[in-house]
């Protein structure tokens, strides 16, 4: 009887000791997300500068270049299968590449819009198929297409979700978190979208020629970063200058 008692015991404790061993670490956890948060600091900028670019891609892995002949801007699904890779032919810029300022610690206010930006269901792909957002910021994801289709992200400091949607419906979330999300349709293997969300809010997304622009950058010397879904990170130093506009080039080259 006494050995019973004792195994109980124990078995509380250990019980006990990995709640709170859990516990401890969830706190770890969200101290920290609250400390990067914390991080940069909102000043009045009076003498930024400005920094526009031109992303580009030197390799041969794209076939299919975007079709500039057509009026509108969105991928012909049925001459291109996949948005992963793609390219100007005019002068190679890269689409879809969100760039940013990698360690910038003060600068220009946070502004969450008011509008939600949006994510739409079209033709069985998402549109944009790549957007970045400040932390804090709603996007509502909407439903296009008449058919049924689902909403599946993979994400680790933001809560993932794996919703079924239908015809004009639409879903808001809420993402509170730095991370690179991958959305996706498990009913359409070609439906996938990226939600890049960022701590500052010195950043944008290469067009359809792979240009950007970030403006009211306080003078001083960062890193610029570059993602890409399918060819990874670039990483730029690039000194901004009190109100003048600097003008740079990044190139993914052939692996």
């Amino acid at each position: 009887m006494k050995i019973c008692l004792s195994e109980c015991q124990v078995m509380r404790k250990i019980i006990f000791f990995s709640f709170l061993f859990g516990f401890l670490g969830w706190c770890a956890i969200s101290l920290k997300n609250i400390s990067a948060q914390q991080q940069y600091t909102e000043i009045e900028v009076i003498d930024g500068g400005n920094v526009i670019g031109n992303v580009k891609y030197v390799g041969d892995l794209a076939a299919v270049g975007l079709d500039l002949y057509r009026d509108w801007e969105l991928s012909d699904t049925s001459k291109t299968p996949s948005e992963k890779l793609i390219f100007s032919k005019i002068n190679n810029g890269l689409k879809n590449a969100t760039v940013s300022i990698k360690d910038i610690t003060k600068g220009k206010k946070k502004r969450i819009p008011t509008i939600h930006p949006i994510i739409d269901q079209q033709n069985n792909i998402y549109i944009p198929h790549v957007i970045a957002i400040l932390t804090g910021t709603t996007i509502d994801i909407l439903h296009g297409d008449e058919g049924m289709h689902n909403i599946h992200t993979r994400s680790i400091k933001n809560q993932p979700f794996n919703l079924g949607t239908t015809y004009k419906q639409r879903i808001s979330k809420k993402f509170d978190y730095p991370e690179i999300i991958k959305l996706s349709c498990d009913l359409h293997k070609y439906a996938c979208a990226w939600i890049v969300v960022l701590d500052n809010p010195y950043f944008d997304v290469t067009d359809r020629n792979g240009y950007f622009e970030i403006c009211d950058i306080p003078p001083g010397t960062y890193r610029f970063q570059v993602w890409h879904e399918e060819l990874g990170n670039l990483e730029k130093e690039v000194t901004v200058h009190p109100k003048e506009t600097t003008s740079i080039e990044c190139v993914y080259p052939q692996n």
